[in-house]
């Protein structure tokens, strides 16, 4: 096999290795330390050695990303207030929908699980992992990965996301929030919020941030009035993406990323709202002009007037009226 050819696989199992490194992790910058040492182990192999590149490289991402979460879990032990994964760039909405593990709720969920339980739980039920390559993986008998997997489930069978919405209803849902948001009043978000709404924010000690969770229709409500009558915030500009397969806002400073709110929308309205403010975590939006240019996020303003054609853009002659949106969402 020439190294092309051998380049030629890795790159085209290149997104495996991702996708199982930040399930595994939580973090797209570990992911890619993990994409960057499985190639390179990948390099060093006889290839006569190897029957199954996609085992394999599998395999080596499993390993790697255990080795990963383990020392992790010790960092957060420390972490400063809520921990949350670290989103993905943006992507179209008009995109493949990937597995729900993708949503930054599930992923945070998943903390609940040890590195084994993880390791196991995800191999299995997302990347339908044999058990005698997990067991190779954790380094357990593969009955003994059975019982690890049935302990998972358990573990996480209250907090498994429900039935999602469609399209249409979440971002009628997501754009009447906002609408309501703009004009100050509490109340008027309560509608759009599930009863067992929950907030979470990250700020890895690094921002100011709610250092625990918000529970609650009323207490979400007024919180999230709170955080808009902030004169900081006033300073964004907010844009509308999708991130991590649901609907989410970037808010920028200047070209520099500040701000992340992902919201989990149901058909009785918002379920979750996870909040990045850690800029550690906010790498993947670095590039402002470079996502605008692909349409993978728009103005707020947009959003908000044109909710079906914000992707085409806004004729010159709306601009005061945009300018008056914007004005009246930030401040």
């Amino acid at each position: 096999m020439t190294n092309q050819e051998k380049l030629n696989q890795f790159i085209e199992h290149k997104g495996l290795v991702f996708g199982i490194a930040y399930r595994m992790t939580g973090s797209v910058t570990d992911a890619e330390d993990i994409v960057q040492e499985s190639f390179l182990r990948w390099e060093k192999t006889r290839e006569t050695n190897i029957k199954s590149p996609k085992a394999f490289l599998s395999t080596i991402a499993a390993r790697l990303s255990l080795d990963s979460l383990r020392k992790a879990k010790r960092k957060r032990e420390t972490y400063i207030g809520p921990w949350l994964p670290e989103p993905m760039a943006p992507a179209s909405p008009e995109e493949e929908p990937d597995s729900q593990t993708l949503d930054l709720a599930f992923l945070h969920i998943l903390e609940k699980l040890n590195p084994i339980e993880r390791a196991v739980f995800l191999l299995r039920e997302t990347f339908e992992m044999e058990y005698d390559s997990i067991s190779k993986v954790v380094d357990k008998s593969t009955e003994n990965c059975r019982q690890i997997l049935k302990r998972a489930k358990e573990a996480l069978k209250t907090s498994r996301r429900r039935y999602e919405a469609n399209p249409e209803t979440r971002k009628k849902i997501f754009r009447d929030f906002l609408l309501a948001a703009s004009k100050g009043k509490p109340e008027l978000l309560v509608p759009f919020l599930k009863e067992e709404i929950v907030i979470w924010s990250d700020g890895g000690g690094k921002v100011n941030a709610a250092r625990i969770p918000i529970y609650g229709q009323e207490k979400v409500s007024h919180f999230l009035n709170r955080v808009r009558a902030n004169p900081l915030r006033h300073q964004l500009d907010f844009y509308f993406t999708f991130v991590n397969e649901a609907e989410a806002l970037i808010g920028y400073s200047g070209d520099e990323p500040a701000y992340f709110q992902n919201f989990l929308i149901e058909e009785e309205g918002i379920w979750k709202i996870m909040t990045v403010l850690n800029p550690d975590k906010l790498t993947v939006f670095k590039n402002k002009q470079e996502l605008l240019d692909k349409g993978l996020i728009f103005p707020l303003e947009n959003f908000l007037l044109f909710p079906n054609s914000y992707r085409k853009g806004v004729p010159k002659w709306l601009n005061p009226v945009v300018k008056l949106v914007k004005w009246a969402v930030s401040k």
